[in-house]
């Protein structure tokens, strides 16, 4: 866009600034000389017009050093410009010109320093100089460093000079001194000699230099460095630093930071002269002297230096010292309100610059001291100084040293303030407040609710407001120009600040940034992003502990997508190095990342922020060695040892460990311990077993491209299977049964087998068959019921389990309307089996002969009936039960619908009755297996009991819809009119493998249908008081007709606990309990919404299908179950001969498998096999919408 037209040069810069510094709303704390604050404002508001001072002059007039000429200046220049740019070959050339330009300035070292053009060259030859170079340099200036200091170039020489000498000292106590160079003979002498000759050549001046604009700012320097104090921490720093200064940086060798960071080693000699130092600079200052330097402008920071000094190098005894800096500047002990110490305070509290001698003073004085301060100055008007805009820094000081009594009273004094605080921009004291609070153990709720008003109650309004991410567009501005703007604005500083300490404490304070966050729409993020204080809140936010997973995991995958837009960018670069720590324990969103990043690789390559992302996530090694890549994404170091491995080791070692208890148990005759080798194995199987489903999770967000993530393997290979065909299968299984047991290691090397093999069912991509994955309460029940090992076949041997079973199965029977008093339901070991028991239960209820006779001495020739889109369970059952294929006839179902057609039933059992048959069965399917079509129950009912049939319900798949009425009243209507219902909750409701019930409106007859006697194992039923004797006794006649004795006078089902003998089996897992803990754990209501779920997605599934040209829908649209059928059509045409499409589907079924999805196929007419698609109740939008692409794509290669 163009740019704004503007006149050039020097002058016109200057006056811009000018009128920047016109237009800026005056500040009551407004920048001094050296960047401190200036105006004194006192508690009233009246201002108190400004102390002229002028600096002292110290003896003699400062030497005239020369001047360079005009051939010297330009090449010093031109050096400067070199040096500056750092664009040496290597380490050699530079320092061979660095040789070239000492020599040149060689007898003009101070010209160059007094030089205003070629001073930066003198700073800049210090930085890249060496220890040698350094201490000729400083031998060179030795005698001069009064006058230096108080120039107004020399003097930022001096000051660099004494940074970059310091960790010469050092180096010089640690190791023996480096033997002078060549060319460096003078460079002998210590560097501890050359410190102490300066402080000396200074001593006699130090009164005036106090308050030198220049020199006062080396003499703070020359103090730091002789005390051993840091170089570089924030605290010194804004002591010794003018934000006048210009810093001079390296291109790319910046001076090494280590020795700077952390305290140095200085010798006795420089403990000495500091203390020498300061009883000359104080010793002919009485308080009133003293106190007027703590207000002025360049004599208050070195003030500020000597008190600390002096406390850390005397401790707290040191304010009892009369003579002392604290005692004189504050000579009452204790200060308490009404001293002349007390009203000295109180007017620095709100001096701009004396505010700052008395932080200081509140952070080192003496507890007892602080407590009388803090008396006597803050607590009464803690309100007050929080509002002022000087007084409030002296605040934090005192809030930071306050106990818990005194900080909860404290906090419960601002809240009320907050809001106001906040439209003042005073947020550091509420920061204050928060860190303080979450130190000392004070509950914050208080503050979270007092910011919450502030800022407003909805969470996108709060964040907006608090960061203000809607006050400019920074979007369309420059990067200087969004400096100059935020150099201006402080306070947005601020609240980033406090959005930061907000999410340093877990609970409310924490939750009130991460939901503005998770508010924002994708607009607000990027532009958080790229704003230059809201992007730390971001930042922290992704980098917060491991309790915010939950957020990371809503966040990440949004800020995914935006990768290569935020890493192309200065400042929103430093988010996208931000997403590693954001995706800790989210492997797959990181691959995500990744993907997003090898996407736009030269768009990133092309900017410096994009480079840099592209380093740190080390792109280069995901391109070239994605497995080790992946190794360290999932937080293990290539070469580390496998979870196999660490299972072996951890075995091996509580096998070591436990092994002496062991002989003790038994030489003292006892059984060996079961339960350290138990938890060992089933600890080391957990840590095979965890990855097993976590490979899911990390696939499902790849599944919406239509492609899931490629694992290593044998073959191709994804998180859901492995595939290969069975004979190969066989050979990388080889399952051989040894001799000898394999032990923990084989057993463990078996079972990582079978899992590598195996079909992970918690894949998104498993949608063939009629069940997916479990749960955690799935899981937990089935270890459960292992670990009891018992049999439901009599109440004796599993009470509990017993009790739970009749109580599930009621509760289930009566969600379909079998609410009478004898209904109820048994669990049987699958769908088939359940079919097969109830047509059992219907033969010998109504034929009751056959129980005994048979079929075959019945003079019935009796006919079932189901569905033509029923299960073929019920064909098996009849050539079981004898009554062979041929006596299941199969009704039509109408139309394409799939559903049976009540008329043609009738007219069935007319042929039936016609043909000397006795009709007596009905199967009706609550969900078909191909189509999920629902038979008309209602209707079918009638038809039943007009010919007196028995109606059963094969619910299976579709039965769980019960849960949900919305979707219960058209699908499940007329339920509770069936004789027998069918569930299978290990399908649609994901309980393991098996969990099938067989539901009755009677349970009368399921007992009298399957009682035997059998008195060695059932010991409560009917006859079980009679004398064995006579029993033996008995004719065949007699056993007969105590057996009619018994169908008439049945138990009630609450009085059979004996469960076996409602069944035809003996041998019963106590599956119940699985949806027992299950249903208790979720709830109706949360089975209701998983139902409602799922159909949900199966609808969108549809209208997804039916919108693509290129696939043809054979479902009804929505469809009636959770099935999706639908044939692959090249423009929306199926191909005319069956076979053709039967291929086509065949092929597409085979190339989803090596793209992480399974699917099914089947047939209802000539038209040829078309895919059939299950989706279940955990199934995402976006793994639908992957398929559909997946699909697509591979059918176009193979149509």
């Amino acid at each position: 866009m163009p740019r704004e037209h503007k006149k050039r040069g020097r002058r016109e810069e200057k006056k811009r600034k000018r009128e920047q510094e016109e237009n800026q709303p005056e500040s009551k704390r407004r920048k001094s000389e050296d960047g401190t604050d200036a105006e004194i404002v006192v508690d009233n508001g009246q201002q108190i017009d400004d102390v002229d001072y002028t600096p002292i002059t110290g003896p003699g007039e400062i030497p005239f050093y020369g001047l360079l000429d005009e051939e010297e200046q330009e090449y010093f220049k031109r050096a400067d410009a070199m040096l500056e740019l750092d664009q040496f070959n290597d380490s050699e050339e530079r320092a061979l010109f660095l040789a070239n330009v000492y020599k040149e300035a060689n007898g003009k070292e101070l010209k160059i320093a007094n030089s205003q053009s070629c001073s930066r060259l003198m700073e800049r030859l210090i930085l890249m100089s060496t220890s040698n170079q350094l201490k000729v340099l400083f031998q060179k200036f030795t005698g001069h460093f009064l006058h230096l200091a108080q120039h107004r170039f020399a003097s930022h020489c001096c000051e660099t000079l004494f940074t970059r000498s310091a960790p010469i000292v050092s180096e010089e106590i640690t190791a023996p001194t480096e033997a002078p160079s060549s060319d460096a003979v003078k460079g002998a002498i210590t560097a501890e000699q050359l410190f102490l000759d300066a402080s000396k050549e200074l001593e006699g001046n130090l009164g005036y230099l106090m308050t030198d604009q220049f020199a006062s700012h080396t003499l703070r320097v020359l103090l730091v460095v002789l005390s051993g104090r840091p170089l570089v921490d924030a605290h010194t720093t804004s002591l010794l630093q003018s934000r006048k200064k210009e810093h001079i940086t390296l291109n790319s060798r910046e001076p090494t930071a280590a020795t700077s960071t952390s305290t140095r080693t200085v010798p006795d000699s420089f403990q000495h002269a500091v203390d020498h130092m300061l009883k000359s600079m104080v010793a002919d200052l009485d308080t009133t002297s003293l106190r007027a330097l703590a207000s002025h402008p360049v004599a208050n920071p070195l003030l500020q230096l000597l008190l600390d000094l002096e406390f850390r190098r005397s401790g707290k005894s040191k304010a009892k010292d009369t003579n002392s800096l604290f005692r004189r500047l504050l000579p009452d002990d204790p200060p308490e309100e009404g001293t002349d110490s007390a009203a000295f305070l109180n007017a620095m509290l709100y001096d701009p610059i004396g505010s700052r001698l008395c932080e200081v003073l509140v952070t080192h004085s003496p507890g007892k001291t602080f407590k009388i301060l803090y008396q006597s100055l803050f607590r009464e008007k803690l309100p007050s100084l929080a509002k002022n805009e000087t007084a409030s820094y002296v605040l934090i000081k005192a809030l930071e040293r306050l106990n818990k009594e005194d900080l909860e009273r404290a906090t419960q004094e601002l809240c009320p303030q907050i809001q106001l605080l906040v439209e003042r921009a005073r947020t550091s004291v509420v920061k204050c407040l928060i860190e303080r609070c979450l130190v000392r153990g004070v509950k914050t709720e208080p503050l979270a609710d007092a910011l919450k008003e502030a800022y407003g109650q909805h969470p996108a309004e709060r964040i907006n407001k608090m960061l203000k991410l809607g006050s400019s567009s920074s979007e369309s501005m420059s990067e200087e120009r969004q400096k100059h703007i935020e150099s201006h604005d402080p306070s947005k500083a601020h609240t980033s600040l406090l959005a930061q300490s907000m999410l340093d404490v877990p609970g409310t304070l924490q939750s009130l940034i991460l939901d503005g966050i998770l508010s924002l729409d994708n607009t607000g993020l990027q532009r958080m992003a790229k704003d230059r204080s809201a992007t730390h809140v971001l930042q922290k936010s992704l980098a917060s502990a491991d309790d915010t997973i939950r957020y990371r995991r809503m966040i990440m995958p949004r800020l995914a997508n935006m990768t290569a837009d935020l890493g192309t960018d200065p400042v929103a670069s430093h988010v996208v190095d931000t997403f590693w720590k954001g995706t800790d324990g989210l492997p797959f969103i990181r691959e995500k990342v990744a993907e997003h990043l090898m996407q736009h690789e030269a768009i990133l390559r092309e900017s410096a922020p994009g480079r840099a992302v592209w380093r740190n996530w080390q792109m280069d090694t995901y391109k070239t060695k994605r497995f080790d890549w992946m190794a360290e994404a999932k937080g293990r170091i290539p070469g580390t040892k496998t979870g196999i491995e660490l299972a072996r080791e951890r075995f091996a070692n509580q096998k070591s460990g436990s092994k002496s208890k062991r002989n003790m148990s038994r030489k003292g005759g006892g059984k060996p311990f079961q339960l350290s080798g138990a938890n060992a194995l089933l600890n080391a199987v957990q840590e095979l077993l965890i990855p097993f489903i976590r490979a899911a999770d990390e696939d499902a967000t790849a599944k919406e491209t239509g492609h899931g993530l490629s694992k290593s393997g044998g073959g191709p290979r994804t998180a859901l299977v492995e595939h290969h065909k069975p004979q190969k299968l066989a050979q990388l299984l080889d399952p051989q049964l040894p001799d000898t047991g394999v032990g923990h290691d084989g057993f463990l090397q078996l079972v990582e087998k079978v899992l590598q093999y195996s079909v992970n069912t918690w894949d998104q991509g498993f949608m063939p068959k009629l069940y997916a994955s479990t749960d955690a309460p799935g899981v937990a029940s089935e270890l459960i019921l292992s670990v009891l090992n018992t049999n439901l076949h009599v109440y004796d041997a599993s009470p509990a389990l017993t009790i739970i079973e009749k109580a599930t199965t009621k509760a289930l029977a009566s969600l379909f309307g079998l609410n009478g008093p004898h209904a109820g339901g048994i669990s049987v070991q699958g769908g088939s089996a359940s079919n097969t028991t109830s047509i059992v239960i219907a033969r010998n209820t109504l034929y009751p002969s056959t129980k005994t006779d048979g079929i075959h001495s019945s003079p019935h020739n009796l006919i079932l009936f189901t569905s033509a889109h029923g299960h073929y369970s019920i064909e098996k059952a009849a050539q079981m039960l004898g009554f062979g294929s041929s006596a299941v006839w199969t009704v039509p179902t109408s139309g394409a619908t799939g559903r049976m057609d009540p008329s043609a039933l009738a007219t069935l059992i007319a042929q039936a009755h016609t043909e000397n048959k006795t009709p007596f069965y009905v199967n009706a399917t609550a969900g078909t297996t191909v189509l999920g079509s629902y038979d008309p129950l209602r209707a079918i009912s009638k038809i039943c009991r007009a010919h007196n049939l028995w109606l059963h319900v094969d619910a299976s798949w579709g039965g769980p819809a019960i849960f949900s009425p919305a979707l219960a009243q058209d699908r499940l209507d007329g339920s509770h009119l069936a004789d027998s219902i069918a569930i299978n909750p290990h399908k649609m409701m994901g309980m393991p493998v098996t969990c099938s019930f067989l539901l009755g409106a009677d349970l009368r007859q399921f007992h009298a249908a399957n009682t035997l006697p059998a008195d060695y194992l059932f010991h409560g039923g009917a006859g079980a008081e009679e004398d064995e004797d006579d029993e033996d006794a008995e004719g065949e006649s007699k056993q007969q007709q105590r057996q009619q004795r018994q169908r008439q006078q049945q138990p009630p089902p609450s009085e059979i606990y004996d469960l076996a003998d409602l069944t035809l089996q003996c041998g019963r897992r106590g599956d119940a309990l699985k949806l027992y803990l299950s249903w208790s754990y979720h709830g109706t209501c949360g089975y209701r919404s998983q139902m409602e779920q799922a159909f949900a997605t199966a609808e969108y599934l549809a209208a997804l299908v039916d919108g693509e040209r290129d696939l043809v829908l054979v479902s009804e649209r929505p469809p009636p179950c959770l099935q999706v059928c639908f044939f692959y059509g090249k423009g929306g045409v199926v191909k005319e001969e069956g076979k053709e499409n039967s291929r086509v589907t065949r092929g597409i079924a085979a190339g989803l498998v090596v793209r992480g999805f399974m699917v099914d196929y089947a047939k209802v007419d000539g038209r040829g096999r078309f895919l059939r698609v299950v989706v279940n109740r955990g199934t995402r939008r976006g793994t639908v919408e992957g398929l559909v692409r997946a699909v697509v794509e591979v059918g176009e290669g193979v149509w």
